[in-house]
């Protein structure tokens, strides 16, 4: 018997790969999201992975987005939205739950819907060829299933009025997202700035580390500003982020990343660590995290002060910059984090950045 025959009998388990799949396909449709947002007036911020799985925080109002994908090429039928778990939790219930105050008043302007590759089956007819529908509009005799349902589940006295409750068809290529998200990233970029991004696949790997940093953030926060500043990402971090990336300060950044992927190649952990940094620390300072701000300007004078007395190793300088500046990291700033703003003002200073 063959090795590869004897493996290939072995059980296997799938369900690890489908979640990070869904994961992946969560982060990357609220990139998609925040892009669309990004082109309106109002500020938000969109949070990953907290009461759902994205969600729009504006100053008046919230949004919340569940995903749910299909792979079989089957319809998404209301049976499927209102059957109910073993802990008694269907998944419209779980999103509807979220449209009631802690008074228990339902808050109509504040929009839930869930997101599907597949289009909607409301038993007397598939909707194909509707982006964003509303719940209230589908067959009556569905709508009167979902409200006696709702009413049922979430234990009301009255009525849901499904105001703001929507099916969404996600038009996003679930088998190669990053691909679709690199060039909807792209057209935006030139519809926003009307000019060619540089660089677009560096430019896409920062914004989705930043933003599964933010989606994968699990201590637990008590204080709503914190919260945003955790697990959100927000329109002005964008703003500073793409203003910062088109006046090239980026070539920076991406030499980091060279140097990180060069010099750690055999030991993931490290490079993995150092990569997670490098999202972190970008977004911080284009963020104007002053503290940040405040160690990048004295390390880099601390390098033009002892330049002559400073090793000849990339990695011996690393140290004993470390060792000077240990004592300025905060409790949110890992040794990765300072590890990094130093690989990035020594690149700064190589490009000449700071002579600018």
């Amino acid at each position: 018997m063959s090795i590869s025959h004897y493996y290939m009998n072995l059980p296997f388990d799938l369900a690890g790969s489908r979640a990070k799949n869904r994961f992946r396909n969560e982060i990357l449709w609220g990139l998609k999201k925040i892009l669309e947002l990004f082109k309106e007036d109002a500020e938000f911020t969109v949070v990953f992975d907290y009461s759902c799985d994205v969600e729009v925080h504006k100053e008046d109002r919230f949004e919340f987005y569940q995903l749910k994908t299909q792979q079989d090429g089957t319809t998404y039928t209301v049976s499927k939205l209102l059957n109910r778990n073993s802990s008694g939790d269907s998944v419209f219930g779980k999103l509807y739950k979220l449209k009631f105050s802690p008074d228990g008043i339902e808050v109509d302007k504040t929009k839930i819907a869930l997101v599907s590759n597949a289009p909607l089956n409301d038993n007397k007819s598939v909707h194909r060829d509707i982006e964003i529908l509303e719940l209230k509009t589908i067959d009556p005799a569905a709508v009167d299933d979902i409200k006696k349902n709702m009413k049922e589940e979430l234990n009301l006295e009255t009525d849901i009025n499904l105001e703001n409750s929507n099916f969404e068809r996600t038009s996003m290529d679930l088998i190669y997202p990053d691909k679709t998200l690199i060039g909807e990233l792209a057209d935006f970029f030139h519809d926003y700035f009307q000019s060619e991004p540089k660089k677009i696949n560096m430019l896409f790997r920062m914004l989705k580390g930043e933003i599964e940093r933010k989606a994968t953030y699990e201590l637990k926060v008590l204080e709503y500003d914190v919260l945003l500043e955790k697990k959100g990402v927000s329109k002005s971090y964008m703003k500073h982020f793409l203003y910062n990336y088109i006046e090239n300060t980026d070539i920076a950044v991406e030499k980091v990343k060279i140097y990180i992927d060069t010099t750690y190649q055999d030991i993931f952990r490290k490079r993995y660590k150092l990569n997670t940094a490098l999202s972190n620390i970008v977004g911080q300072l284009n963020s104007n995290n002053k503290h940040l701000q405040k160690m990048e300007a004295e390390i880099y004078s601390y390098i033009l002060m002892h330049l002559d007395q400073l090793p000849e190793k990339d990695e011996e300088v690393i140290d004993v910059i470390i060792d000077n500046f240990h004592s300025m990291k905060t409790v949110e700033t890992s040794n990765e984090d300072l590890h990094v703003l130093i690989l990035l003002v020594m690149k700064k200073m190589e490009e000449g950045v700071y002579n600018q």
